[in-house]
């Protein structure tokens, strides 16, 4: 079987067994589609998809159930095997809406449209799940700032992180959208500031773009590194190996190099990383832009959100701060010592 976006290749004889229940015309139909979902998606979401409906095939598997279409049994006994597995709120809903998006590309309806199977999952979650997600640690600009201050910029990988930070802080980047990051894509502009061009996003499948705009100092970064590695196009972020070998910067920076970079240099400089992530950079601008008192609105649009809903989620300490409350104490201190 081809290895298109939903359905995966039979990693053996178990698994082409339970596809075989399948009815082949579904099996075709999802085959069909291939191509065009994957000029239509990004591949990050395709991903993802794949990953979830590997472990939905591994489950139905081990319990001798057809893959589609899910009967509801089958998908109460697949939430409670991945909440028993330690899963979350957010990771079991993906799981259903990958789950969705496949029985909708087969030309079937949803699992989630009967009213039992939502009566079920709303059971499942009030007994199992809490709705609060954890979030990850914003680093602001004064984090930035004090990591980029740790690194010995003569070196090549120092140099390449104090780019990929700073980047990632004032571009308020996704992780791979800043990996997706193009060295044609920079310019710099008179008063030395940049303007990075950013073709795709999460937000915008159509790829219409936006320019973002990068201060004279992380500028002067990014250049430092771009020469150092003497890079004349392609992506700009890179991974530095410890040889001297003629390819030395040829390989690009996975989304999860991100993510490991940010941890080690904020633990390095001091900063809590147990909650850092590669969003972290993303989660502080929003946070240092609503303490500066910018607009939903605008913060919307320098970080290419289609809802206030995660903004107002990563501002709620700020928010708790100059509550009522926080207020009413803060002036009443205010009056003891006058």
């Amino acid at each position: 079987m081809a290895d298109d976006p939903v359905i995966t290749e039979p990693r053996d004889q178990a698994v082409a067994e339970l596809l075989a229940q399948t009815p082949d015309a579904l099996v075709e139909r999802l085959r069909a589609l291939a191509d065009d979902l994957k000029l239509a998606y990004a591949p990050n979401t395709l991903r993802t998809w794949r990953a979830d409906w590997r472990v939905w095939i591994e489950y139905c598997t081990r319990h001798q159930e057809p893959a589609l279409p899910v009967t509801l049994p089958v998908l109460r006994g697949f939430l409670l095997d991945r909440i028993a597995a330690g899963r979350k709120r957010a990771t079991c809903e993906h799981y259903l809406a990958t789950l969705t998006v496949v029985h909708r590309l087969a030309g079937l309806p949803s699992p989630m449209d009967a009213v039992d199977a939502k009566l079920m999952w709303r059971g499942l979650r009030r007994e199992h799940l809490s709705a609060r997600q954890r979030q990850a640690k914003g680093l602001t600009l004064a984090d930035v700032e004090a990591i980029v201050a740790t690194l010995d910029l003569t070196q090549p990988r120092d140099q390449r992180d104090a780019a990929l930070i700073s980047v990632s802080f004032e571009g308020m980047f996704r992780r791979s959208e800043l990996v997706a990051l193009r060295i044609e894509d920079l310019a710099r502009e008179a008063d030395g500031s940049g303007r990075i061009f950013l073709a795709h996003s999460k937000t915008d499948q159509e790829g219409a773009g936006v320019l973002q705009y990068l201060s004279p100092e992380t500028m002067e970064r990014v250049q430092r590194w771009i020469d150092t590695a003497g890079l004349i196009d392609g992506p700009i972020f890179r991974s530095t190996p410890r040889s001297n070998r003629a390819d030395r910067y040829d390989t690009p920076l996975s989304d999860r190099d991100v993510a490991r970079i940010f941890k080690a240099r904020a633990l390095a400089a001091g900063l809590d990383a147990e909650r850092i992530s590669g969003h972290s950079t993303r989660v502080g601008a929003a946070q240092d832009l609503l303490a500066a008192n910018f607009s939903g609105a605008e913060i919307m649009r320098q970080g290419r959100w289609k809802s206030e809903r995660m903004i107002v989620r990563y501002g709620e300490s700020l928010s708790a701060g100059r509550g009522a409350m926080a207020r009413l104490i803060r002036s009443k201190r205010r009056g003891s010592t006058d």
